[in-house]
């Protein structure tokens, strides 16, 4: 299975070293092989994803199995009871899946009928401990955020500084899904977070990935009024209705963040913008795939796993070498190191 992965034949293989393709020396004490050309050794994960692997390739497949089958996403600490991880090993090998789909992410323009919409994520400060006597002042300060005189804002919340400052976390994540054939739902999806849902970003999303022919399906967010500019642009209003008389409706958009927000309570428990880039992305895989069977949703895992190269972000991680940047808009090319 391996094998087939990383260079689709079982007889050819590629070398990593010079690229040279041919049936190239066996050595079976090592489990390597020795290129023709340039006398190199390598083995089938030599420069992908689980370069320098500790664990035995079963083991491997095995985290593979657990993941693929986890349709809300798979927690760390999960891995490292049913796959035989250490909680560090089991972070950084999901975070090299999610890398790997990240950087393997199909691009080109979505067609027909395009759905997008925004949901915020992460930054969600924590219910005050006492809930003290509320009072009309107390009310309007925490609903318009300004502090009463002489108090502070977190404290006219009833919130400790730190567990107020948790707000800054908080980000937009933007989706934009093309539709299938009727009621097949969604075929294909693209993630991108923001800071929040503004008219720059979102067209700057739009012109990138939605094709100029495609009807864009958005609510009725003064973020997406310019589309109707370059698109054949229907608003849905949500303070009303949740499908149009006509149809139109952002269902499948919701679908997603559905995912996303089960992911969150039931499985991370939280979101950081780290890597709040690729849990989205991830999730936008499993949208995808939701009718795709385990076995060939394994062999998707595991062929981009080998075919993306050594790991951007992971190599290296418990010698302190850590991404430490959130991706914005999906420009995950731009923290290449």
């Amino acid at each position: 299975m391996y094998v087939l992965a990383r260079w689709d034949s079982l007889t050819h293989q590629g070398c990593p070293a010079c690229g040279a393709w041919d049936v190239h020396y066996w050595r079976a004490r090592r489990k390597q092989w020795r290129c023709k050309a340039c006398r190199t050794d390598f083995t089938v994960t030599s420069r992908t994803a689980f370069a320098n692997h500790k664990k035995s390739l079963k083991h491997i497949l095995a985290a593979l199995f657990h993941y693929v089958t986890s349709p809300k996403g798979l927690a760390g600490l999960q891995l490292s009871r049913s796959g035989d991880y250490s909680p560090k090993a089991a972070h950084v090998t999901l975070g090299k899946l999610r890398e790997a789909l990240l950087r393997t992410q199909d691009e080109t323009p979505l067609k027909g009928i395009v759905e997008i919409d925004g949901g915020y994520f992460g930054g969600k400060p924590r219910k005050p401990n006492h809930r003290g006597r509320r009072n009309d002042r107390m009310i309007a300060a925490r609903l318009t955020g300004r502090p009463m005189p002489g108090r502070k804002p977190w404290h006219a919340a009833g919130m400790t500084q730190q567990n107020w400052d948790k707000r800054r976390n908080k980000r937009v994540v933007m989706v934009l899904r093309q539709q299938g054939p009727h009621r097949r739902g969604a075929t294909r999806t693209i993630t991108a977070v923001a800071l929040s849902e503004n008219e720059a970003d979102v067209r700057e999303l739009v012109d990138r990935y939605v094709d100029p022919d495609a009807i864009i399906w958005t609510d009725e967010n003064p973020a997406y009024t310019p589309l109707g500019m370059t698109h054949d642009h229907e608003p849905v209003n949500h303070g009303r209705m949740f499908v149009r008389s006509d149809g139109v409706n952002e269902n499948q958009a919701e679908s997603f963040f559905t995912r996303q927000r089960r992911h969150e309570l039931g499985v991370a428990h939280r979101m950081t913008p780290t890597y709040l880039a690729d849990k989205a992305n991830e999730m936008a895989w499993r949208e995808d795939s939701r009718r795709i069977p385990l076995s060939m949703l394994l062999k998707d895992i595991l062929r981009r796993a080998m075919t993306s190269g050594f790991s951007w972000w992971w190599r290296g991680y418990y010698q302190g070498h850590h991404r430490g940047s959130e991706i914005l808009l999906n420009r995950w090319r731009d923290l290449r190191r």
